[in-house]
């Protein structure tokens, strides 16, 4: 069998750095298991060359599409010719595609959705309470910025944004509290105290020496604790978490329930996230 040959329609995952990203394994995988003339390819490119780099690679015929890893996904607003309204309110991107035209490029971010949608299986049991739950979503960047608007957009009663960052995380507030007044936006500490969910979303916890992305100090044990990062499956927080007697959420969980949307996206609708998990490449 020819893996790569003038039919296969080529996805690029480009990142800085690229080394930690799962996507061409887990959808290869995929690919190869459906026998689909695709593959992915990881590219590892600096910020200073990414817009160009995006126009220059979607010009090419056979590219669907592109994954967009850290720290590109805020990038990605303006490197495309148009963004969707969950793009635009999170203020990033993390999937770039053709429109129907074939020429049109779309910036779409589906990390968010993904981060539901895992939620809910992680709460299967045990519904979460989106009505009466507070959330404090740590990292404001386009991981950080999807997950604060997907929350929102289910209804969440309060969602806390924290980063160093204070600015930008101001900018997210703002843009959160117009587009869902039901939701109460705030600006939050790197403290555990208070909260039914937590989200790490920067990138600490990507290497064994990493400090805790923030103050465990009061966290509850009935508090549901999410780390993005997908480099160490089990973190120092979701350690330190589970001890606590709290559920997890592991970060390949939000990956797995995001590929059918990307998928979607680029021209295969209708695969369920089963089909990912059952590869066992994650």
């Amino acid at each position: 069998m020819i893996e790569i040959s003038g039919t296969t329609r080529i996805f690029f995952v480009i990142g800085w750095p690229v080394e930690q990203v799962k996507a061409p394994a887990l959808f290869n995988a995929y690919f190869k298991k459906h026998d689909l003339d695709a593959r992915v390819v990881p590219l590892k490119i600096e910020p200073a060359a990414y817009t160009n780099a995006i126009r220059t690679l979607m010009a090419i015929e056979n590219v669907g599409g592109i994954f967009v890893s850290i720290p590109h996904k805020p990038m990605s607003v303006t490197a495309v010719d148009e963004v969707t309204l969950r793009a635009r309110l999170a203020g990033a991107c993390n999937a770039i595609y053709k429109a129907a035209d074939g020429k049109t490029i779309i910036g779409d971010l589906i990390d968010g959705e993904g981060f539901v949608r895992g939620l809910d299986r992680t709460c299967a049991e045990t519904p979460f309470n989106w009505k009466q739950s507070n959330a404090l979503v740590v990292g404001s960047g386009g991981v950080g910025c999807a997950i604060a608007a997907s929350l929102a957009s289910r209804g969440i009663a309060n969602v806390s944004i924290y980063d160093t960052r204070t600015e930008q995380a101001q900018a997210l507030q703002a843009r959160l509290q117009e587009a869902f007044p039901a939701t109460k936006v705030s600006i939050g500490k790197p403290s555990a105290e208070g909260y039914d969910l937590i989200v790490n979303s920067t990138p600490l916890g990507m290497h064994p020496d990493d400090p805790l992305p923030l103050d465990l100090t009061g966290l509850s044990p009935s508090c549901i604790v999410s780390d993005c990062g997908m480099k160490i499956e089990m973190t120092k927080l979701l350690t330190a978490a589970q001890e606590n007697g709290c559920r997890i959420q592991k970060g390949r969980e939000m990956m797995i329930e995001q590929s059918p949307l990307y998928l979607e996206l680029f021209g295969w609708p209708g695969v369920s996230s089963d089909a990912f998990r059952n590869l066992g490449v994650l």
